[in-house]
């Protein structure tokens, strides 16, 4: 079965493109993550030949002012790029390199964002062992793949659990202080951080959670991501500088994402074009034919075009289960 008509959750995709990719472009290791498309922060991973990302991983490797950093390979005309071309030769000159890659004997670096559509979903990152490197053909083999893996990433992100039961847990506060230590965790936040699989103690923190934080003490500003808890329930994690503490404390408040912050995602999953995207953020609010012809300055014949179109390509009969089955229990 070829890879992009398969149905396959993230784990599945990962694994697979990853057995796929070693054929042309063989490595040593390779990591690959989910990430918010919004924010461009990590919300997930997957990695081969090498320990699972830690909180050193979540400081050094995805850093904005980095080369070949993630923002600059999701937003240039090339979504791939490798570390020593990047650098002049003299990879020593990135942090990640020195820090994370050099340590473990990863001398070359190929890095690709997974794009699809504009929006990054994703990127995979390739190692290989000294005296390996990339060349040219390999990086733009793997650009010309970005597209198609951001796809199959986007919709097995998005749609790749049902929602959460059981009753939602309160909003939760939980922050951590410059070591990465928490300082202090409401009950909530305890289970919410237990939804993403892990116990809210030092060294044990959820990976998209330190990602968040490392941004916010990266970047001084906030930040915002939404995750996919093991629940099926879609999670948002708010990480803001803590206001009145020592310096780079930083404060996260978990809770569940409104359907108003997810339902981009899932219009993008399902490869609505910008228009339907404006149809459905007004079927959403209940608006009908005649009242979303008027806001769209189109005729209810064409709302109508376009809302056959949105159920087609969603898999729905009615907008309510468009607005049932997909937006609110995706």
């Amino acid at each position: 079965m070829l890879l992009g008509t398969a149905e396959l959750g993230l784990a599945d995709v990962a694994d697979e493109a990853n057995q796929l990719i070693a054929r042309a472009l063989p490595h040593d290791a390779s990591c690959w993550h989910t990430t918010d498309p919004a924010t461009l922060v990590e919300t997930g991973y997957r990695t081969y030949a090498m320990p699972p990302p830690d909180a050193r991983v979540a400081e050094f490797a995805y850093l904005a002012t980095d080369f070949n950093s993630l923002a600059v390979l999701a937003e240039g005309p090339r979504h791939s790029g490798v570390l020593s071309e990047a650098t002049g030769g003299r990879p020593d000159r990135s942090p990640r390199y020195r820090e994370l890659l050099r340590p473990n004997n990863m001398l070359g670096e190929l890095r690709t964002a997974l794009v699809a559509d504009g929006s990054c979903w994703g990127c995979f990152s390739l190692f290989r062992e000294a005296p390996g490197d990339f060349t040219e053909d390999e990086r733009d083999y793997a650009h010309l793949l970005a597209s198609l893996l951001g796809r199959l990433v986007r919709t097995a992100g998005v749609r790749g659990r049902g929602a959460g039961t059981g009753p939602v847990p309160w909003p939760g506060v939980i922050v951590l202080d410059a070591s990465r230590k928490v300082v202090s965790i409401t009950d909530a936040a305890r289970a919410w951080l237990a939804d993403l699989g892990f116990a809210a103690e030092p060294g044990a923190l959820p990976f998209p959670l330190l990602t968040a934080v490392e941004r916010v003490r990266g970047s001084g500003q906030a930040t915002e991501i939404r995750v996919l808890g093991s629940s099926g329930r879609w999670i948002q994690l708010h990480a803001s500088p803590a206001s009145g503490r020592e310096p780079h404390h930083v404060a996260v408040v978990a809770q569940a994402a409104p359907p108003g912050s997810i339902a981009t995602l899932i219009s993008a999953s399902y490869g609505f074009t910008a228009r339907e995207r404006e149809l459905v953020d007004l079927v959403m609010r209940g608006h009908r034919t005649s009242e979303i012809a008027a806001r769209l300055h189109i005729s209810p014949h064409t709302v109508q075009t376009h809302l056959k179109s949105v159920f087609a390509k969603a898999g729905v009969r009615s907008r309510a289960e468009l607005v049932g089955q997909r937006f609110l229990h995706p």
